[in-house]
C-alpha cells in the first residue's frame, strides 16, 4: 500500500485552533485547516499562481495544482499526541476596528484563548501526522506536495508556529508512528467529533482552494476609499466528517422512543418479557419499510437489514437492533420498561432517521390479545435522551449487563469451573458485537444491578424464572457480564466507551443489553 504522509511539527507543545470562531477547541487539527495552512504558506511565497493574483486568474502553478489534487483525496487518517484542554486565558488587546478612541487603553477588547495541550510520551515529538492512501492514484505530484508542505509556517492561530514535510511511505512506517489514531467515519453525524475536510465539486467548478482565494480577496478589498466598509466573506466550501479514536470513541446511531398510553402517561412493560416488546417494534418496522422502503435499497433489504433474517454467522452481519430499556438510575428504581431504543450499524444515520420517522406515533401490534390485558397497546413516541437512556448511551469505562448475555455455545455443567470455556465464548461474543477496544471482563449468573434477574432459566424447583428467551436460544449458556475498557497498555488506563452496547446471540432483540453503573 502506498501512503502519502504529511508531518507537521509544532515549535511549542500547545495548539489554539477552534472548531468555529470563538467556539470549542478543535482536536486534532482538521484536514481543512491543514489545507488552509498549505495555501497560505505557498501564497505567501507568491508560488500559488502564474501571473497576477486576481480572482479571475485560475492559472495555477505546479505547486498550486498539487494542492488542488490534494483537496480531492478522501479524508486522511490522523495520528496525533494525546491531549487535554488547558485553561481559558483572557487576553486584552486593542480593538483595531474602533476608530472613535485613539488611546489604545480605552479600546481594549477581551479575547479568550483556550489552548489544547500536548501530552507527549517519552521520546515523542510534538507532531501531527496526516496519512492518505494513494495506491490508486496515477502519477501523484509528490515533489510538489513536498514543496507545499515546506512552505507551511503555522497551523491553528498565528502563534501556533510549525513546519512540515511530506513523503511517500508504506504501512509499516505508519504503524511505527507514536500517537493516537483518528479515523474518518463516512456517512455518520454526531454533535461532537466532526472535523472540517476539503471538498471538490468538479461539476460546478467549485472547490475549497477557490473558496479560500475568494475569501482572501474579500478581506483584502474590504476597505476602499470613499466607500462603506465591505463585509468579509467566510469560507464555506468544506465538508464535515466524523473522526473517532480511543480518546473519542463513537457509539452506534440510535433513535429513542417512549411507551405512552393514549392519555399521555407512561406505559410500563415487564422487563422479563423484553424480547416480546422488541419483536413488536420489529414487526411494525417491517410493515412500514415493506410498504415504503427508502430509495436505493436492495430487494432483500427489509428481510436482512430490518427483520434480521439471513444471518450467515459472519462478523460483518449488519442489521437493526431493537433494544427495550429497563428503567435504571437508582437502586430503588422500578425496572419496568418504558423506553425503547433502535440502534443501527455505524454510519447508517440516514437510514435510521428514515425508519424512526415512520415509526413515530404508531401503536404496537400485539401477537395475541393477552399481551396487553389491562388496556390498549402503547404508542411509540419519539423522545430525547434522559437520565435513564444516558445509562445506556453515555461513555463509561465500566459496563454491566442488565439482561443476560446469550453465548454462541453451550458450556457443559461439568466445565462450569473451567474459566477457559467461558472466556472463549465471551471473547467471541465481544468480537461478533464489533467491540474492538481492549477490555477485561468478568462473568456471573447474577447482574450487578440489584433489580435485574439471574441468568438461570429455572429456579431450584425447576420452575421457569428470569428473562424470557426465544426458543432457538434456550439451549445456549447465558451469563451476566462486567466489562472494563482500557487503553491496552500494561497500566490499563481506563477508557470511556459510549453506548449502546449489546452483546451475545440475542443482542438485536433486547438480550445482552449493557448499562453503565450509577451512583446509588
Amino acid at each position: 500500500m502506498t501512503l502519502l504522509l504529511i508531518t507537521v511539527r509544532f515549535l511549542d507543545e500547545r495548539y489554539h485552533g477552534l472548531l468555529d470562531r470563538e467556539g470549542t477547541p478543535e482536536w486534532p487539527p482538521s484536514p481543512y485547516r491543514l489545507l488552509q495552512a498549505l495555501v497560505a504558506g505557498v501564497a505567501n511565497r507568491d508560488e500559488l499562481l502564474i501571473g497576477p493574483d486576481t480572482l479571475n486568474n485560475r492559472c495555477y502553478s505546479e505547486v498550486g495544482k498539487a494542492i488542488g489534487w490534494l483537496q480531492q483525496l478522501s479524508p486522511p487518517t490522523i495520528v496525533s499526541p494525546k491531549s487535554k484542554i488547558g485553561r481559558t486565558i483572557i487576553n486584552f488587546v486593542p480593538n483595531n476596528d474602533g476608530d472613535k478612541k485613539f488611546d489604545r487603553q480605552n479600546r481594549l477588547t477581551a479575547r479568550p484563548a483556550t489552548a489544547t495541550l500536548f501530552l507527549l510520551e517519552p521520546s515523542q515529538k510534538p507532531e501531527v501526522h496526516y496519512v492518505w492512501d494513494i495506491s490508486d492514484c496515477n502519477s501523484p505530484p509528490l515533489d510538489r506536495i513536498r514543496d507545499a508542505a515546506r512552505s507551511l509556517t503555522s497551523l491553528g492561530w498565528g502563534i501556533d508556529m510549525a513546519f512540515a514535510d511530506a513523503k511517500c511511505v508504506d504501512t509499516t512506517h505508519v504503524e511505527q508512528l507514536q500517537g493516537i489514531r483518528w479515523y474518518p467515519k463516512a456517512n455518520a453525524w454526531r454533535n461532537e467529533g466532526m472535523l472540517r475536510t476539503p471538498t471538490y465539486d468538479g461539476d460546478n467548478g467549485q472547490c475549497t482552494l477557490c473558496d479560500l482565494r475568494r475569501c482572501h480577496h474579500s478581506a483584502m478589498s474590504r476597505i476602499q476609499h470613499g466607500r462603506p466598509l465591505k463585509a468579509v466573506d467566510k469560507p464555506s466550501m468544506f465538508d464535515r466528517v466524523l473522526y473517532s479514536s480511543i480518546e473519542r470513541p463513537v457509539g452506534r446511531p440510535i433513535a429513542l422512543f417512549e411507551l405512552k398510553n393514549f392519555d399521555g402517561s407512561y406505559y410500563r412493560y415487564s422487563p422479563q418479557r423484553a424480547i416480546c416488546l422488541a419483536g413488536m417494534v420489529r414487526h411494525i418496522a417491517i410493515e412500514q419499510m415493506t410498504r415504503l422502503p427508502p430509495p436505493g435499497v436492495s430487494d432483500d433489504w427489509v428481510k436482512v437489514y430490518v427483520a434480521g433474517h439471513g444471518n450467515d454467522g459472519s462478523n460483518a452481519h449488519q442489521q437493526i437492533s431493537y433494544i427495550p430499556l429497563p428503567s435504571i438510575g437508582h437502586r430503588h428504581a422500578d425496572p419496568g420498561i418504558r423506553r425503547v431504543m433502535i440502534a443501527a450499524p455505524f454510519g447508517d444515520d440516514d437510514l435510521l432517521n428514515y425508519i424512526a420517522r415512520r415509526l413515530s406515533g404508531l401503536q404496537l401490534v400485539p401477537k395475541d390479545e393477552s399481551e396487553f390485558p389491562s388496556g390498549d397497546a402503547p404508542l411509540l413516541v419519539p423522545m430525547r435522551g434522559d437520565n435513564v437512556t444516558r445509562c445506556y448511551t453515555a461513555p463509561s469505562a465500566t459496563w454491566y449487563s442488565f439482561t443476560p448475555v446469550i453465548l454462541d455455545g453451550h458450556v457443559k455443567r461439568k466445565a462450569e469451573s473451567d474459566t477457559t470455556d467461558h472466556a472463549h465464548w465471551i471473547s467471541k461474543a465481544l468480537e461478533r458485537a464489533g467491540i474492538e477496544q481492549p477490555c477485561d471482563f468478568e462473568w456471573s449468573a447474577f447482574s450487578k444491578f440489584s433489580k435485574s434477574f439471574s441468568a438461570h432459566k429455572y429456579d431450584k424447583d425447576k420452575r421457569p424464572q428470569g428473562f424470557l428467551r426465544p426458543s432457538h436460544l434456550k439451549s445456549q449458556t447465558a451469563v451476566h457480564l462486567t466489562i472494563r475498557f482500557h487503553d491496552g497498555t500494561e497500566a490499563k488506563t481506563p477508557v470511556a466507551v459510549p453506548g449502546p452496547i449489546a452483546i451475545g446471540a440475542g443482542r438485536h432483540c433486547g438480550l445482552g443489553t449493557m448499562a453503565s453503573p450509577y451512583d446509588a
